[in-house]
């Protein structure tokens, strides 16, 4: 113990001044922010699934309806009740494609975006 009080004096305060928590502190923050940016991507990923699982046919069938078309209206509905019923995976699948490019092209050519 070879200091002077004032040495002595200026130890304490630079010990006084450490924060023996900081390094704990900021794992919090940075597990926070993690958390935070885990649950905004589960939230993405739930409406983006909601939204894929809609079917494109219903889409387009409501969208007409709307409209006011009855006649394409009361066509789209055969073709949603054919998307949802057919025992066919595959030709399910095509219905619903066909829906998609229905879809695609009204906003192309139209500027329409279907709901």
């Amino acid at each position: 113990m070879d200091e002077t009080p004032e040495e002595l004096d200026e130890i304490r305060h630079a010990a006084a001044r450490i924060d023996v928590n900081q390094y704990r502190k900021r794992y919090r923050l940075l597990a926070a922010i993690g958390i935070g940016a885990l649950a905004a991507g589960l939230v993405a990923l739930v409406i983006k699934m909601t939204d894929d699982q809609r079917n494109p046919c219903k889409r387009v069938r409501n969208y007409l309806c709307d409209k006011g078309t009855a006649a394409q209206c009361q066509a789209y509905e055969g073709i949603v009740q054919e998307s949802v019923d057919e025992p066919s995976a595959e030709m399910r699948g095509n219905i619903r494609a066909q829906c998609v490019s229905k879809i695609e092209r009204l906003k192309s050519e139209d500027g329409v975006t279907v709901p």
